[in-house]
Protein backbone atom coordinates (compact mmCIF):
# COMPACT_ATOMS: atom_id res chain seq x y z
CA UNK A 1 0.00 0.00 0.00
CA UNK A 2 2.93 2.48 1.23
CA UNK A 3 5.19 1.85 -1.83
CA UNK A 4 2.51 2.49 -5.08
CA UNK A 5 1.10 5.56 -3.11
CA UNK A 6 5.01 7.04 -3.22
CA UNK A 7 5.66 6.32 -6.07
CA UNK A 8 2.34 7.60 -7.45
CA UNK A 9 3.44 11.43 -5.73
CA UNK A 10 7.09 11.36 -5.68
CA UNK A 11 8.99 8.86 -7.95
CA UNK A 12 11.33 11.11 -10.79
CA UNK A 13 10.83 9.98 -14.27
CA UNK A 14 14.59 9.13 -14.14
CA UNK A 15 16.90 7.28 -11.18
CA UNK A 16 18.79 5.14 -9.62
CA UNK A 17 17.27 4.58 -7.00
CA UNK A 18 13.50 4.58 -5.53
CA UNK A 19 12.94 3.28 -2.19
CA UNK A 20 10.54 3.58 0.85
CA UNK A 21 12.40 3.58 4.26
CA UNK A 22 11.99 0.25 5.90
CA UNK A 23 11.25 2.13 9.16
CA UNK A 24 8.04 3.83 7.38
CA UNK A 25 6.91 0.37 6.52
CA UNK A 26 7.32 -0.63 10.87
CA UNK A 27 5.85 3.16 11.49
CA UNK A 28 2.77 2.56 8.80
CA UNK A 29 1.98 -0.86 10.72
CA UNK A 30 1.57 0.44 13.63
CA UNK A 31 -0.23 3.40 12.63
CA UNK A 32 -3.13 1.10 10.78
CA UNK A 33 -3.11 -1.10 14.14
CA UNK A 34 -3.81 1.64 16.00
CA UNK A 35 -6.52 2.91 13.91
CA UNK A 36 -8.63 -0.23 14.35
CA UNK A 37 -8.14 -0.38 17.71
CA UNK A 38 -9.23 3.10 18.00
CA UNK A 39 -12.45 2.20 15.99
CA UNK A 40 -12.75 -1.16 18.00
CA UNK A 41 -13.33 0.72 21.28
CA UNK A 42 -15.40 3.20 19.70
CA UNK A 43 -17.75 0.14 18.96
CA UNK A 44 -17.44 -1.60 22.38
CA UNK A 45 -17.76 1.59 24.40
CA UNK A 46 -21.43 3.27 24.49
CA UNK A 47 -22.06 6.02 26.10
CA UNK A 48 -25.32 7.24 27.11
CA UNK A 49 -24.94 11.13 28.14
CA UNK A 50 -24.97 13.48 25.84
CA UNK A 51 -21.66 14.86 26.92
CA UNK A 52 -20.14 11.39 26.67
CA UNK A 53 -21.14 10.93 23.28
CA UNK A 54 -19.04 14.34 23.02
CA UNK A 55 -16.07 13.22 24.67
CA UNK A 56 -15.84 10.02 23.12
CA UNK A 57 -16.36 11.78 19.79
CA UNK A 58 -13.44 14.03 20.63
CA UNK A 59 -11.00 11.59 21.52
CA UNK A 60 -11.56 9.42 18.71
CA UNK A 61 -11.51 12.18 16.20
CA UNK A 62 -8.20 13.48 17.64
CA UNK A 63 -6.88 10.08 17.51
CA UNK A 64 -7.70 9.77 14.02
CA UNK A 65 -6.37 12.93 13.08
CA UNK A 66 -3.12 11.51 14.83
CA UNK A 67 -2.91 8.51 12.95
CA UNK A 68 -3.65 10.32 9.54
CA UNK A 69 -0.91 12.98 10.40
CA UNK A 70 1.59 9.54 10.87
CA UNK A 71 0.06 8.13 7.63
CA UNK A 72 1.40 11.26 6.13
CA UNK A 73 4.70 11.11 7.08
CA UNK A 74 5.14 7.77 6.54
CA UNK A 75 4.26 8.28 2.94
CA UNK A 76 6.21 10.93 2.57
CA UNK A 77 8.97 8.92 4.28
CA UNK A 78 11.87 8.39 1.00
CA UNK A 79 14.67 7.75 -0.73
CA UNK A 80 16.24 8.66 -4.01
CA UNK A 81 19.48 8.35 -6.17
CA UNK A 82 19.67 9.74 -9.56
CA UNK A 83 21.99 11.64 -11.59
CA UNK A 84 21.82 14.79 -9.06
CA UNK A 85 22.81 12.62 -6.35
CA UNK A 86 21.42 11.20 -2.69
CA UNK A 87 17.34 12.87 -1.77
CA UNK A 88 16.25 11.49 1.20
CA UNK A 89 13.04 13.04 3.19
CA UNK A 90 13.05 11.87 7.05
CA UNK A 91 10.20 11.28 9.13
CA UNK A 92 9.55 13.89 10.71
CA UNK A 93 10.45 16.44 7.75
CA UNK A 94 8.74 17.85 5.15
CA UNK A 95 11.50 19.16 3.09
CA UNK A 96 13.62 16.52 1.21
CA UNK A 97 17.09 16.12 2.04
CA UNK A 98 19.42 16.52 -1.64
CA UNK A 99 22.87 15.97 -1.55
CA UNK A 100 24.34 16.43 -4.64
CA UNK A 101 27.23 14.14 -5.98
CA UNK A 102 29.57 17.09 -6.37
CA UNK A 103 29.01 17.37 -2.34
CA UNK A 104 30.45 14.03 -1.49
CA UNK A 105 33.98 13.16 -0.73
CA UNK A 106 34.06 9.30 0.16
CA UNK A 107 31.70 6.43 -0.34
CA UNK A 108 32.64 3.47 1.82
CA UNK A 109 31.30 -0.57 1.57
CA UNK A 110 31.07 -1.81 4.67
CA UNK A 111 31.66 -5.59 4.18
CA UNK A 112 30.53 -7.68 7.43
CA UNK A 113 32.30 -11.19 8.05
CA UNK A 114 29.90 -13.48 10.02
CA UNK A 115 30.44 -17.00 10.11
CA UNK A 116 33.00 -17.19 7.47
CA UNK A 117 31.18 -15.66 5.06
CA UNK A 118 31.79 -11.63 4.09
CA UNK A 119 28.90 -10.13 2.59
CA UNK A 120 28.56 -6.27 1.91
CA UNK A 121 26.28 -4.74 4.42
CA UNK A 122 26.07 -1.22 4.08
CA UNK A 123 27.20 2.62 2.06
CA UNK A 124 28.81 5.36 3.88
CA UNK A 125 29.03 8.56 1.96
CA UNK A 126 30.89 10.89 3.56
CA UNK A 127 30.06 14.75 2.74
CA UNK A 128 32.29 18.10 2.17
CA UNK A 129 31.02 18.79 5.61
CA UNK A 130 32.54 15.85 7.64
CA UNK A 131 28.83 14.64 8.13
CA UNK A 132 28.29 10.69 6.56
CA UNK A 133 25.27 9.55 5.34
CA UNK A 134 24.46 5.63 5.94
CA UNK A 135 22.56 3.58 3.96
CA UNK A 136 21.64 -0.44 4.46
CA UNK A 137 22.48 -2.66 1.44
CA UNK A 138 19.23 -3.33 0.34
CA UNK A 139 19.03 -5.65 -3.02
CA UNK A 140 17.44 -2.26 -4.72
CA UNK A 141 20.47 -0.10 -3.53
CA UNK A 142 23.13 -3.17 -4.59
CA UNK A 143 21.44 -3.03 -8.10
CA UNK A 144 22.01 0.58 -8.24
CA UNK A 145 25.76 0.65 -7.10
CA UNK A 146 26.87 0.43 -10.95
CA UNK A 147 25.05 3.65 -11.53
CA UNK A 148 26.36 5.11 -8.25
CA UNK A 149 30.25 3.87 -9.31
CA UNK A 150 29.31 5.63 -12.85
CA UNK A 151 28.40 8.96 -10.70
CA UNK A 152 31.38 8.71 -8.54
CA UNK A 153 33.85 7.94 -11.39
CA UNK A 154 32.85 11.63 -12.79
CA UNK A 155 34.18 13.01 -9.67
CA UNK A 156 37.24 11.19 -9.92
CA UNK A 157 36.31 8.60 -6.78
CA UNK A 158 35.01 4.94 -5.75
CA UNK A 159 33.50 2.92 -3.72
CA UNK A 160 35.97 1.75 -0.80
CA UNK A 161 35.56 -1.58 0.43
CA UNK A 162 36.10 -1.41 4.19
CA UNK A 163 36.53 -4.32 6.10
CA UNK A 164 34.46 -5.41 9.62
CA UNK A 165 34.62 -8.72 11.87
CA UNK A 166 31.29 -8.53 13.45
CA UNK A 167 28.84 -5.62 13.03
Amino acid sequence: MLFPIQELLYRPQEFYLFETVFKAYIILMFALIAMAIILLINILISTTTKKGRYVQRTIVGTSWLLVLVILFLCINHYQIIDEKGLHMNQFFSLQEDSTSWDEIVKVEQINVQKDGVTKPDKLIFTVKDGSSIEQSLSSKLSKAKTYINYELSKQGMTIENVYSENE
